[in-house]
Formats: C-alpha cells, sequence, structure tokens
C-alpha cells in the first residue's frame, strides 16, 4: 500500500494498492480517496499495518483545525 498526496476524487491524495496480474501489468486498487475536510489532505509519510490488517498514516493538512490528522482504514 502507499499514499499519493494528490489526486482521487477530490485531488487531495489517496491510499491505494498495485496488484499484479497477467503479463506483468499491475492494478491499482484506490483503498481511500481523501476529501481535504475533517478527513486530512494530502498524505504522506510511511503506513503502519497491524496484525489485524488495519492501516494507519498521516496527513500534514485537514482535520478540525486544518493541522493535519492520523487516519485509519480498516480491511
Amino acid at each position: 500500500m502507499e499514499t499519493a498526496g494528490v489526486g482521487g476524487s477530490s485531488g487531495n491524495g489517496t491510499v491505494f494498492k498495485l496488484t499484479p496480474s497477467l503479463g506483468g501489468q499491475w492494478t491499482e486498487t484506490v483503498l481511500y480517496s481523501f476529501s481535504g475536510g475533517v478527513d486530512g489532505s494530502n498524505p504522506n509519510g510511511n503506513l503502519l499495518l497491524d496484525g489485524a490488517g488495519n492501516v494507519y498514516g498521516t496527513t500534514p493538512y485537514g482535520g478540525t483545525e486544518d493541522e493535519g490528522v492520523v487516519f485509519e482504514i480498516t480491511p
């Protein structure tokens, strides 16, 4: 899994995964698209994965005070 600081449905970034497929191609699956509001904007940095499959990361912008958020994506 990776993050992209821009792009997604509102241009505020995504969390995505790439899966190999036949013929050397890759399939991209967007796991979350940030809105730029309280859910954050422009995710960056490393993602952490726990034993239950939850993914954690941070954004530098967004949140209730526009100072970033820590997010969790559950499987």
